[in-house]
């Protein structure tokens, strides 16, 4: 639960940032590629202790696409597709942990009769 609310709080700030004050993040790549690191790590994290497998996929793959987008050096070439990976990777990542670490999965049956 731990790694999904803070994958959570990151990709909340990423969407802010994308949408508020882009330029910010496309001077300082090295704040991208830090989110990207540890979305990540979050998501590498989150797999192995979560009920759901998905949640932490979807992290890694979001945190995997900040970093190519950085690495590539596309911001640079293209500001429309910038915001959108950064926009869409937060969105997709904050909205799936989020649900992730509310969902707590099936219940275990218990051995008493319940008559």
């Amino acid at each position: 639960m731990l790694p999904d609310l803070l994958s959570t709080l990151l990709a909340l700030a990423l969407v802010c940032s994308a949408v508020l004050d882009q330029a910010m993040l496309e001077t300082h790549g090295a704040i991208l590629a830090v989110c990207g690191i540890a979305m990540a790590a979050l998501g590498i994290w989150a797999n192995r202790v979560d009920y759901l497998k998905l949640a932490g996929m979807t992290v890694i793959v979001a945190g995997a696409a900040i970093l190519l987008l950085f690495v590539s050096r596309l911001s640079a070439v293209s500001p429309e597709t910038f915001f959108w990976v950064v926009f869409w990777s937060g969105n997709l990542a904050g909205l799936v942990l989020l649900w992730s670490a509310l969902y707590r999965g099936p219940r275990e049956a218990t051995d008493s009769p319940s008559g």
